[in-house]
């Protein structure tokens, strides 16, 4: 089940965590070469092993791979650094326009990964809406106020703290889990 995880998370935030390390040394546009280059290859990987790519990495991943390729293609970083912002603000939007209708648009997404009651759901939805809101805001705040290398440490730490975000999330799924759902509130069979 870790080994699974692992790798998941490898192949999702290991480009950002090579972006974040080789910024600083190559500098922004060569870092976010590389950056698009892993990023492509890890949904490439992803696709081969599993014959599919998760909603959330597949969205993230492209959103990488346009922005950059502008960035590169233009001489720009804001392409790349804005993204951010405008990523992070649409999930935000949309996972509030679900809670303000009753329902935690997470659910269709993760359904076959965590078994939880709809309270469990629309409390999930709700701290990753809380959470993404944050994103953007530090977003604009760092780009809007330091340099591309600045915010490429921004943009590295906030990544390590959504991995603990989502990691605590199975405390909720375990709280909210389902008869048939494991320990930590997934699917039998349906391990990381």
């Amino acid at each position: 089940m870790f080994k699974k995880l692992f790798i998941g998370l490898s192949i999702e935030f290991g480009p950002i965590v090579v972006f974040f390390l080789t910024a600083p040394e190559m500098g922004f546009m060569p870092s976010t070469g590389l950056f698009v280059t892993l990023t492509a290859l890890s949904l490439g990987y992803a696709f081969i092993k599993e014959r599919r790519v998760a909603y959330f990495p597949l969205i993230a991943g492209l959103s990488v791979i346009i922005s950059g390729v502008a960035t590169l293609t233009f001489s720009e970083p804001l392409f790349l650094i804005v993204k951010d912002t405008i990523y992070n603000g649409a999930f935000a939007i949309v996972l509030i326009a679900g809670l303000l209708t009753g329902r935690g648009l997470l659910k269709p997404l993760f359904k076959s990964l965590f078994a939880m009651n709809d309270t469990g759901w629309k409390i999930l939805s709700l701290r990753w809406a809380i959470l993404f809101v944050l994103l953007a805001i530090g977003n604009e705040i760092v780009w809007r106020n330091y340099n591309e290398i600045t915010w490429v440490a921004y943009k590295g730490y906030s990544t390590f703290i959504t991995i603990i975000f989502a990691i605590y999330q199975f405390r909720l799924s375990k709280k909210y889990r389902l008869p048939d759902a494991n320990t930590w509130g997934m699917r039998r069979g349906g391990d990381l």
